[in-house]
């Protein structure tokens, strides 16, 4: 997971726009063992707080550590990112009533966006989106090599 400069994030017309560079240093998932529960609270938050230490101009502190516990719950359910390197795809994401992110729509490469769909919509403990962030938002998948 990157932080700072390679971590984009911006506002535009009422969406938020989150890019996720997926760390090639992730452990591929392996196949017939348990994957590891998901991120924890306490885990987001340290990690969140360690990227939010400056927040990057235009983010409230509250808004980076949303961003930033949303990036890593996304990144830590994001088995083998490594085979999807160069590759691109844009999610429209909103977060419903059941407390959980559904996907609307995906655009880009199309095993990328089949992988990016099933994380999202699989994962556990996602924070919801505060007040100034609107509820439907768009995830950029731009997995690192």
């Amino acid at each position: 997971m990157r932080s700072g400069k390679g971590q984009k994030r911006l506002f535009r017309g009422g969406i938020s726009v989150l890019i996720l560079v997926l760390a090639s240093c992730q452990t591929p998932y392996p196949g017939n063992h348990p994957k590891p529960p998901p991120a924890g609270e306490e885990e987001m938050r340290a990690y969140a707080e360690k990227v939010c230490v400056k927040p990057e101009a235009g983010f409230s502190y509250s808004d980076c550590i949303y961003l930033s516990e949303l990036q890593y719950g996304i990144q830590r359910n994001f088995y083998g990112s490594k085979q999807y390197a160069g590759r691109e795809c844009t999610l429209t994401i909103r977060y419903n009533e059941k407390g959980r992110y559904d996907v609307q729509s995906t655009a880009g490469d199309e095993l990328l966006c089949k992988k990016a769909w099933s994380v999202v919509s699989s994962a556990e403990n996602l924070p919801p989106p505060p007040q100034s962030i609107p509820k439907s938002m768009v995830l950029i998948f731009k997995p690192a090599g």
